[in-house]
């Protein structure tokens, strides 16, 4: 039905049309199955203000049902412009902070390259502005908060919340992050000598945060349950799509849902998800400096991702960030491995690009990616080690891997039995490389340093 486009054009034709009150509701006037509005109400926000320029700019555009498929070369204008602008004031200024802040005893050289890995993903740049989405908000929000976080004040932690709930409120993907911050801020409370007064006030103000963004729903249970249930769409399926995730990727040979009932699989991706970022948020509460809570962040969205249910293709990008936000701060991690997964999770959502028109836009971002990311490998192009050989070579079977796969969906006619075995091959590669990312980096936050060994090593120093 017109595709995402028209989604988020439809959300800023209710929003301006109807009352807060029936925006999740099905009505006469709001056929929820046409794109019904499925995000919480932060989007819902973001779309009314965005409906209402729309409506003084080109009130056609916006008009309750006649505006349906609409898509002049002066409406696409104004729903792109909303694109860029909302990056430009959530997105962009969030990773300068975060750059800013974290990396603030980095030359200038260093800090502008690595805001340009944050700022120039391939695979955001492409689900934004070519898919049609507002990923950029909900991911620069959760940037804002960890540039808050890395701080460490009780001042930043407080600050990190608020900005983590409009996350939250913006994306439900946002809880991918979740128990990463749960568990970073609870460890910080636990070792601060007002731990109490603190956690208290972290409480306070995400209570709050969460009481100003629903107080139109709050009236009534009714009234609450609408938006909830439109926003975790249980009833929809283990998986979207042929996605990049375990249970995409296996089932092929696993026919999940045939021989599985829906509870069972609801069941399943939960301990699965759980089990495989829980001993990240452990380590994370137990040792919470701030490199573990990165560490955290990123293995917990690639659980979410890889486990989780309801997953889409383009919930890659939550893994991705802060990832990318490890760039400089991951000497084991290494930075062409960082922008090598970027490539990888542009790679994975290729089947979804092509079918928008976006081939010569997936090609022309990679190549610039690949440039971005030559300034930032460079330090480590000189080592001649063995780690470096060994990458090296994964590396180019990795892009082997990735050529076949593409010149084969290219030029190779699709088999009648297996109309979806291009797709699967996409699917199948990425998972691959996703899976090794989230157990190398759960491994590798758990030979992080503990808080205590620098000062017990100074002190060592010191006596000797």
């Amino acid at each position: 039905m017109f595709g995402d486009y028209e989604a988020q054009r439809h959300w800023m034709e209710i929003t301006t049309n109807l009352p807060v009150s029936d925006w999740y509701r099905n009505t006469t006037d709001n056929d929820l199955q046409y794109w019904g509005l499925d995000y919480p109400p932060l989007t819902a926000y973001h779309s009314w203000l965005c409906g209402k320029l729309g409506t003084v700019l080109e009130p056609a555009s916006m008009a309750l049902f006649t505006s349906r498929g609409y898509d002049t070369p002066s409406s696409k204008l104004f729903m792109r412009s909303t694109v860029m602008a909302s990056d430009l004031l959530v997105f962009l200024p969030a990773v300068i902070a975060f750059v800013g802040i974290h990396y603030a005893r980095r030359s200038t050289e260093e800090q502008f390259v690595l805001l340009l890995l944050l700022a120039l993903q391939p695979a955001l740049l492409l689900i934004d502005h070519g898919h049609f989405q507002y990923n950029g908000v909900a991911l620069g929000f959760t940037a804002a908060a960890s540039a808050a976080l890395a701080l460490q004040s009780t001042a930043g932690d407080l600050v990190g919340s608020i900005l983590f709930v409009l996350a939250l409120n913006f994306k439900q993907m946002s809880l991918y992050y979740a128990l990463p911050f749960f568990f970073y801020l609870l460890g910080r409370c636990w070792q601060s000598p007002r731990g109490l007064v603190k956690l208290a006030l972290i409480a306070a103000v995400v209570i709050a945060t969460f009481a100003a963004l629903w107080a139109p729903f709050l009236h009534s249970k009714e009234a609450l349950l609408a938006p909830i249930t439109r926003i975790f769409p249980f009833n929809r399926g283990l998986y979207e799509d042929k996605v990049a995730n375990f249970w995409g990727a296996t089932s092929l040979v696993l026919k999940w849902k045939k021989w599985f009932s829906h509870g069972a699989l609801v069941k399943a991706s939960l301990a699965c998800t759980l089990g495989g970022l829980l001993p990240s948020c452990y380590d994370a509460f137990r040792r919470p400096t701030f490199q573990r809570f990165l560490y955290t962040l990123t293995a917990s969205a690639f659980s979410f991702y890889l486990f989780s249910f309801q997953v889409h293709e383009k919930t890659i990008l939550f893994p991705l960030l802060p990832l990318m936000m490890l760039c400089g701060d991951s000497p084991a991690l290494s930075a062409t491995n960082i922008v090598w997964l970027s490539i990888v999770a542009t790679f994975s959502m290729y089947p979804l690009l092509k079918r928008d028109g976006l081939s010569i836009a997936y090609l022309a971002t990679l190549a610039l990616w690949v440039v971005v990311g030559a300034f930032a490998s460079e330090p480590a192009a000189a080592s001649k080690d063995l780690a470096e050989r060994i990458r090296n070579v994964l590396h180019m079977i990795s892009l082997s891997g990735m050529v076949v796969i593409h010149l084969a969906a290219a030029i190779l006619p699709i088999p009648p039995r297996y109309p979806d075995i291009f797709t699967y091959l996409f699917v199948g590669w990425s998972f691959v490389h996703f899976f090794i990312a989230w157990a190398g980096i759960v491994w590798l936050q758990y030979r992080l340093p503990s808080p205590t060994a620098g000062l017990k090593q100074q002190t060592k120093a010191k006596r000797t």
